[in-house]
């Protein structure tokens, strides 16, 4: 198995990694109340533009959830947007290599 880095987890859109990388996963909770979350993961190393590799919109209703990436190769870095409605947002963690 071959060994990657983890963002931590987020609550907030946040630069994950400023140079070239490879994203394995994505690992989302929706902590809301009633609304859905959108994450979305950018090709980019400081804003939500750019090439953008995931679109996941999660439910309340929904457990932790993982998306397996397959090793996407970002040539930028990586930029996490997390948008919600009227709830508390969401819990992701990004790995990558």
């Amino acid at each position: 198995m071959p060994s990657c880095r983890s963002s931590g987890v987020l609550t907030a859109s946040a630069v994950v990694n400023a140079g070239r990388c490879k994203l394995i996963s994505i690992h989302v909770t929706n902590l809301g109340a009633g609304a859905d979350t959108t994450i979305k993961l950018f090709d980019n190393a400081s804003a939500a533009s750019g090439t953008e590799l995931s679109r996941i919109i999660v439910s309340p209703q929904v457990g932790p959830t993982e998306f397996d990436m397959h090793g996407v190769i970002c040539l930028n870095g990586l930029y996490l947007e997390i948008s919600t409605g009227a709830g508390t947002g969401a819990a992701v963690s990004v790995e990558f290599a």
